[in-house]
């Protein structure tokens, strides 16, 4: 079992329509929850709720929200990628885990949000993004 107190929760927002969007947000936050009740973590997925606030769309506020983000990352001690669609968002926050040194994993929540280690914060000239 992984014992960390905060995870950062990646995973797709972007998308063609607003309903898809609405769509990524709620798979993020069933991301959070899934990861938080299995490994007993805090999860963090500002892009689970800040769309509601700020619009994607808009450049200022997609900085503003990518920078809340940034901020988050920083008090997060694993970074965990769900699904297999690496969108231009998660490209960010996976580049920006790997200069904080976070442990970066990856899940596949159709077969239970099992943890894949990909960098331990150590190797990261190793990790393909």
């Amino acid at each position: 079992m992984i014992k960390v107190k905060k995870a950062y929760i990646c995973s797709p927002l972007s998308a063609p329509t607003q309903e898809e969007i609405r769509c990524n947000m709620h798979q993020a936050r069933q991301h959070m929850k899934a990861v938080a009740d299995k490994y007993g973590c805090r999860t963090f997925a500002p892009h689970a709720y800040l769309p509601e606030l700020l619009d994607d769309h808009c450049p200022e506020e997609r900085a503003l929200g990518l920078s809340f983000g940034n901020e988050l990352l920083k008090i997060c001690q694993i970074l965990i990628i769900c699904g297999n669609r690496i969108s231009v968002g998660m490209y960010g926050e996976i580049k920006a885990a790997l200069a904080l040194g976070l442990r970066i994993y990856s899940c596949v929540p159709e077969k239970g949000y099992q943890l894949t280690l990909l960098t331990d914060g150590r190797r990261t000239d190793e990790m393909q993004i």
